[in-house]
C-alpha cells in the first residue's frame, strides 16, 4: 500500500484545487522503492499547510496542532484578490492493491470536508462514514493523526521534551498495537457501561422485590373486598341519582330566571339606545356652534384688512404734509433775504432731514410712526422760519419758471394722495359694514349654541339614569348566568364522577333509584364510610393479580439479565487481559529493536558516541488519591516490570498505595562528551538525537508513507548529507514526502514540487521529476 495522490481544495492557502501526484507505482515488497518526494518553496508559501492537511484528513481535532484557533480557520479566509471560501476538503488516495487496508477496494479515497457553518463530514470512497471508522481503517495500516507518519515543524524535538510515559506511547504506536489499544479502550468503556447496567439492574431487583411481596398480599386481599365494593357501588348509584336530580331542578329554575331578566334587559337597552340617538342629534347641533369660531376668524381677517387701509390713509396724510411743507419751503426761499453761504449750508441740512423723513415714511408700518414723522416735519418748518429771521438782507432772485414748476409738482402729488385717501376711505366704510354683519351672525350663533347645549345636557342626564338602571339589570343577568355556569360545572363534575366511579353516564341514572327516606348528606356519609372501609381492605382492583404476574415475570427477566451482564463483564475482562498481553508482547519486541536501531542511527549521524533507551518506573498515582489514602493503613502495590512485565508485586511498607508504570528515558552522549541530561545538548545535537529516534521508529515499523516537515532545518551541511543518504536507503521500505529547504535532501529526491504564493495569497504548485532533467538542464519527456 502507498499514497498515490493528495487532493486539497479550499484548505488554508490552497484556495484552488491542488493535486500532488506521487510515483505511479511502487512496490516495497519487490524492493522497488517509492522514492523521495521533496516539496520546496520560500517561507510563507504554504508548504507546511500540506502536512497540516494530511493530519487534518486523518482525524486531527486539535486546532492547536493545526496552527489555528477555530475549526473554520482551516478554510481559505480570502485575500485582496479572491473572496473567502465556504468549504474546505482534503482527500488521500491510497493504492490498496495488497489489501493492507481492511476495505475491499484496490483504491481507497479518504476525504474530509468542513463547511463554514461548522458542519463536517468524512467519506471513504464517496460513502459517508464516522470519524471512528476512519480511525479504525488507518489504525489497521499503522498510520493515524497521532502516529509518526506525519512529523511537523518542531515535532522531532517533542520526542526529547516528552515525558517518559509519552515516550512509551510512541514506542507502542511504532509497535503497531494501535488497533489493540483501540479495542482495549472500547472494551474498557463497554465494561464500565456494563457495570453501570448491572448496578442498575441489581438496584431494580432490590427495588422490585418488596413491591412483589406487597402485590402478593394485595392479590390475597382482593377477594375479601368484593362484597364491600358491591355495596359501595349500590350506594353511589343512589347518591349520584339524587344529586343529579337536584341539579336538574336548580338548572331549570335558573334558566327561567335568565329568560325573564333577559327580556327586561333588552327593553332597557332599547331605551338607552333611543336616548343615545337623540344625544347624537343634539351633539351635531353643538358641533354646528363651532361656526362661531369661523365667524371670529373671518372677523379677524377683515380687521386686518381694515387696519391695512387705515395705515395707508395715514401714510398718505403724512406724504401730503411733507409735500405741503416742501411747497411752503419754496415760497419762502423765493423771497428770503439771505447770506448765501449761511443759507446754503442751512438748506443742505434741512434737505437731508427731509430726505430721511421721506425714506422713513416709505418704510412706515404703524400709524403712530406717521404721527412721529409729522411732528418732525413741523420742526423742519420751524427751522425754515428761524432761517428766514436769522438770514442777511441780501435778496436772491429766483427764476420764476423753476419756482412755478416745482410748486406745480408738489400740488399734483398732493392731489394724487387726496384721491388715494378718498378711495381707501370708501373701502373702509365697506369693510365696517361687513364687520357689523359678522357681529350679528356671531350673536345668533352664540344663542343657538346655548340652547343646543342645554338640551344636550338634559338628555345626557337622563341617559345616565337609564344606563345606571341598565347596568343593574345586566349585573343581575350576569349573576344568573354565573350561577347557571356554576350549576353546569357541578353537573359536569357529577357526570365525570359517575363515569369514573360507576362507568356509566349520568343520564342513565333513574329517579326510581333515589331513597326518598334519606337526604343527600346522609347518603354522602354512607358512601364515605364504605369507601374508607374499602380502602382499608386494600381495594378490589381486578388488575392486581395481572400486575402481580407481570411483576413476577419482570423480576425473572431482570434476574436473567443480571446473570448475562455478569458473564459479559467476565468476557470483557478477558478481552482486556488479552489486549494487554498482545500490547505487552509487541512493546517488548519493539523496545528491543528500536533501542538497537536508535543506537545505530545515533552513531551514524554523530560519527560515534553512544545512545540508548532506558526503562524507568514512573509514579502515576493521582495526587488526590495519595491525600485520601494517607489516612489509612493499606498495602503498597507497585507495578514493576523489568522486561516491561506488568505484573504487580505487593509490599507492606507504608500507609499509602502507590501505582507506577514503566516509562522510557533517553540517554545520549555525543562523541567526546559525557552528558547526564538531554537539556545539556546543543540545538543541533538535540535535533540529531530526535532524528535518530525518528529513524529508529521508521526502520522498525515503516509506515506506508511518512511526511517530514523541515526536520533537518537545524542541521549543518555534513549532517544533512548523512541524513539524506539515510532517507534514500529507507525509501526502499517506505514512501518519503519531505518538506525542505535543504539542498542535500533535494539532491536525493526523485520528484520535486515547487510551492509558491502569488499576490492573490493562494499557494501554487510546480512539479518536476529529476530523472527528466537532461545534462543541459532542460526537462525531457517522462520516463
Amino acid at each position: 500500500m502507498y499514497l498515490k495522490k493528495i487532493e486539497i481544495k479550499g484548505f488554508k492557502s490552497f484556495a484552488n484545487k491542488t493535486e500532488f501526484d506521487f510515483l505511479p507505482k511502487c512496490n516495497i515488497d519487490a524492493d522497488k522503492g517509492c522514492g523521495i518526494t521533496a516539496i520546496v518553496g520560500p517561507n510563507g508559501s504554504g508548504k507546511s499547510n500540506i502536512s497540516d492537511a494530511v493530519r487534518w484528513v486523518m482525524g486531527e481535532q486539535s486546532m492547536k496542532n493545526l496552527r489555528g484557533k477555530k475549526s473554520e480557520d482551516v478554510i481559505f479566509s480570502g485575500s485582496e484578490k479572491k473572496g473567502k471560501l465556504s468549504m474546505a476538503s482534503v482527500a488521500l488516495i491510497f493504492d490498496n492493491s495488497d489489501n493492507t487496508m481492511p476495505v475491499e477496494f484496490d483504491e481507497v479515497v479518504i476525504t474530509r470536508k468542513i463547511y463554514r457553518n461548522g458542519e463536517s463530514e468524512y467519506l471513504v470512497n464517496e460513502a459517508r462514514v464516522r470519524l471512528l471508522d476512519v480511525v479504525d481503517i488507518l489504525a489497521r495500516t499503522g498510520i493515524g493523526k497521532e502516529s509518526h507518519c506525519v512529523v511537523g515543524q518542531g515535532m522531532t524535538d517533542a520526542i526529547l521534551n516528552a515525558t517518559p510515559i509519552e515516550r512509551r506511547a510512541i514506542i507502542e504506536d511504532a509497535a503497531g498495537v494501535k488497533h489493540f489499544q483501540i479495542r482495549k479502550v472500547r472494551a474498557i468503556k463497554k465494561l464500565d457501561k456494563t457495570k453501570d447496567n448491572l448496578d442498575q439492574v441489581q438496584a431494580l431487583i432490590t427495588e422490585v422485590t418488596p413491591h412483589l411481596r406487597s402485590l402478593r398480599r394485595q392479590a390475597n386481599k382482593a377477594k375479601q373486598g368484593k362484597e364491600v365494593f358491591e355495596q359501595l357501588k349500590e350506594k353511589q348509584r343512589q347518591y349520584f341519582a339524587m344529586k343529579w336530580h337536584d341539579l336538574y331542578l336548580e338548572k331549570t329554575k335558573l334558566e327561567n330566571q335568565r329568560q325573564d331578566v333577559g327580556i327586561t334587559l333588552k327593553n332597557a337597552q332599547r331605551e338607552v339606545d333611543t336616548l343615545s340617538d337623540q344625544i347624537m342629534v343634539e351633539s351635531k347641533k353643538v358641533e354646528d356652534a363651532e361656526k362661531i369660531g369661523e365667524y371670529e376668524k373671518e372677523k379677524r381677517e377683515v380687521y386686518v384688512k381694515l387696519q391695512s387701509l387705515e395705515k395707508k390713509i395715514a401714510v398718505a396724510d403724512g406724504h401730503i404734509e411733507i409735500q405741503k411743507e416742501r411747497r411752503n419751503h419754496e415760497n419762502k426761499v423765493k423771497s428770503i433775504p439771505v447770506d448765501l453761504g449761511y443759507v446754503q449750508k442751512q438748506l443742505d441740512g434741512i434737505r437731508s432731514v427731509q430726505n430721511d423723513l421721506v425714506n422713513k415714511l416709505e418704510k412706515v408700518e404703524k400709524i403712530s410712526e406717521v404721527k412721529e414723522i409729522v411732528k418732525k416735519l413741523k420742526k423742519v418748518h420751524k427751522e425754515i422760519d428761524r432761517l428766514y429771521v436769522d438770514a442777511g438782507k441780501k435778496q436772491i432772485d429766483v427764476v420764476q419758471d423753476d419756482y412755478e414748476q416745482k410748486v406745480k409738482v408738489y400740488d399734483d402729488k398732493i392731489a394724487q394722495l387726496d384721491a388715494e385717501i378718498i378711495k381707501h376711505e370708501k373701502k373702509v366704510k365697506e369693510i365696517r359694514v361687513v364687520i357689523e354683519k359678522l357681529d350679528a351672525k356671531i350673536i345668533d350663533a352664540v344663542a343657538a349654541d346655548k340652547q343646543a347645549r342645554t338640551q344636550f345636557f338634559t338628555l345626557e342626564k337622563e341617559l345616565r339614569e337609564k344606563q345606571r338602571l341598565l347596568d343593574a339589570i345586566r349585573d343581575q343577568f350576569n349573576e344568573i348566568k354565573i350561577n347557571l355556569a356554576r350549576t353546569e360545572v357541578r353537573e359536569e363534575d357529577v357526570v365525570s364522577e359517575v363515569r369514573q366511579e360507576l362507568g356509566i353516564e349520568a343520564q342513565d341514572l333513574s329517579e326510581d333509584e333515589i331513597d326518598v327516606e334519606k337526604n343527600r348528606e346522609d347518603m354522602e356519609q354512607e358512601v364515605y364510610k364504605l369507601r374508607s372501609k374499602y380502602e382499608q381492605i386494600g381495594g378490589i382492583d381486578p388488575m392486581v393479580i395481572d400486575e402481580y404476574e407481570e411483576m413476577q415475570e419482570r423480576f425473572d427477566v431482570m434476574t436473567n439479565e443480571s446473570q448475562d451482564l455478569t458473564e459479559a463483564i467476565k468476557q470483557l475482562k478477558e478481552v482486556i487481559k488479552e489486549m494487554d498481553g498482545k500490547i505487552h508482547k509487541a512493546f517488548v519486541s519493539a523496545f528491543k529493536e528500536i533501542n538497537i536501531e536508535f543506537t545505530k542511527y545515533f552513531r551514524m549521524l554523530f560519527n560515534g558516541g553512544n545512545a540508548k533507551l532506558k526503562k524507568i518506573d514512573v509514579d502515576v498515582t493521582p495526587r488526590k488519591k495519595k491525600e485520601d489514602e494517607i489516612q489509612g493503613d493499606i498495602d503498597i502495590e507497585i507495578l514493576q516490570d523489568e522486561e516491561i512485565d506488568e505484573n504487580m508485586e505487593t509490599h507492606s511498607k507504608a500507609s499509602i498505595q502507590i501505582k507506577t508504570e514503566v516509562g522510557i528515558e533517553i540517554v545520549a552522549s555525543p562523541p567526546g562528551k559525557k552528558v547526564k541530561h538531554l537539556s545539556l545538548l546543543s540545538g543541533g545535537e538535540r535535533s540529531l538525537t530526535s532524528v535518530a529516534m525518528l529513524l529508529a521508529i521508521i526502520s522498525y515499523n515503516p509506515p506506508p508513507f511518512i511526511i517530514l516537515d523541515e526536520v533537518e532545518a537545524a542541521l549543518d551541511e555534513a549532517n544533512s548529507r548523512r541524513l539524506a543518504k539515510i532517507f534514500a536507503e529507507l525509501s526502499h521500505r517506505t514512501q518519503f514526502i519531505i518538506i525542505t529547504h535543504n539542498r542535500e535532501t533535494m539532491r536525493h529526491a526523485d520528484t520535486l514540487y515547487g510551492v509558491t504564493m502569488g499576490d492573490d495569497g493562494i499557494t501554487q504548485l510546480l512539479s518536476v521529476k529529476l530523472d527528466q532533467i537532461k545534462n543541459d538542464g532542460e526537462i525531457g519527456e517522462k520516463k
